[in-house]
């Protein structure tokens, strides 16, 4: 049987936007907060158009899946917010140079 090399990654001390979740044996350790956001969004679309296009198919009223349909449509627009959310850094001068100050004390 063929050998599998597996890759390792360090895992540094947590960032901010880092997600870790531990289980018993294993954790999963997500390197940036927004990416499993926008995964888990694209997935979700994905689900209410193929519900959307279910029940189109069947008996079921157009007003149900056009309720997918619209809801699918909510969730791709969140996705560019998600990006916009992700690409933003707000600093804060005065913290910054309260920390010079006491620094250089």
């Amino acid at each position: 049987m063929p050998q599998i090399k597996r890759k390792s990654h360090e895992v540094e001390a947590a960032l901010e936007e880092d997600v870790e979740i531990q289980g018993k044996r294993f954790r999963l350790y997500f390197q940036n907060r927004y990416t499993i956001l926008s995964l888990a969004v694209d997935l979700l679309t994905g689900f209410f158009y193929i519900l959307g296009s279910v029940a189109a198919l069947t008996p079921i009223p157009d007003r149900v899946g056009m309720y997918f349909y619209l809801t699918g449509s909510i969730f791709l627009a969140i996705r560019p917010i998600l990006r916009i959310i992700k690409n933003i850094f707000i600093y804060d001068d005065l913290k910054v140079e309260k920390a010079n100050k006491s620094a250089s004390k």
